[in-house]
């Protein structure tokens, strides 16, 4: 059974998927399958990113008939996996973070929204039939992979989508 681990960018996935992959399981990184696969398409130089196309990631994915434990990557959702799970995080942590990763306003503003908005988990509830959320705040790399680790055994009833909310924090931004 392949589970999806997706997030906005900064809320853990990259480095608790290398703690499952210490931990014996196989992590497909997600961003390094569409740099391998060339499907990228043209860089967006004022996001720091390129486009993809999803339709052709999806092709892509499917086509090779592959079977991973974990697709690691924001736009794994768009895979449609079950189970998908989606890490979340406190908006001022997740600044906290990006700003020491020494990104640019912008884009810590657009991945802020995406996260008070629940972006990603909206996107996972539409496209997969089991979707789970995991709030890293304040929580170490070792602590989120074992909640990984219960989701994937079937212990799913305290990461059921809706037990993350971010409301309070969004009406103190504005």
């Amino acid at each position: 059974m392949t589970t999806a681990l997706t997030g906005t960018p900064g809320v853990g996935k990259t480095t608790v998927s290398k703690v499952l992959d210490r931990r014996g399981y196989e992590v497909l990184d997600l961003n390094d399958f569409i740099k391998d696969r060339g499907l990228r398409g043209d860089r967006d130089v004022d996001r720091g990113s390129f486009e993809i196309d999803i339709g052709r990631l999806k092709e892509a994915y499917h086509g090779e008939k592959l079977d991973p434990d974990i697709v690691e990557g924001h736009l794994s959702h768009h895979l449609s996996i079950s189970p998908t799970i989606v890490l979340r995080c406190s908006p001022s942590e997740l600044e906290k973070r990006m700003e020491e990763k020494g990104w640019n306003e912008e884009k810590i503003d657009e991945n802020l929204e995406a996260e008070m908005l629940d972006t990603i988990l909206i996107e996972a509830l539409e496209t997969c039939d089991e979707v789970y959320e995991v709030d890293t705040t304040g929580k170490g790399p070792e602590e989120v992979a074992s909640a990984v680790e219960e989701i994937m055994k079937g212990e799913v009833k305290k990461y059921e989508p809706g037990t993350v909310d971010w409301s309070e924090e969004f009406l103190l931004r504005q």
